[in-house]
This record gives structure tokens, sequence and C-alpha cells, in this order.
């Protein structure tokens, strides 16, 4: 489970840089927020 986030926070952090930006990131979280919610439930 701990992998997951760090993985998620890695490629919240590569999106940003590579400058696809804020939206990216958000889309991004929230698909694995739904992908973790989904497993989680």
């Amino acid at each position: 489970m701990k992998k997951v986030s760090e993985l998620a926070m890695f490629t919240l952090f590569f999106s940003s840089l590579s400058g696809l930006g804020f939206a990216a990131g958000v889309c991004c979280f929230f698909g694995i927020a739904r992908l973790l919610a989904r497993t989680l439930a």
C-alpha cells in the first residue's frame, strides 16, 4: 500500500515537472484516488 502512495506522489511530481501542470496533476490524483477507493471498498 505504501508503494502505491509513493507511486502517486512520483506521478504528480513528474506531471507537474513536465509542464503538463495543475490540470494533469489533478486528473492523475483523482484517477488514483478513484482506483484506491475501488480497491479499498
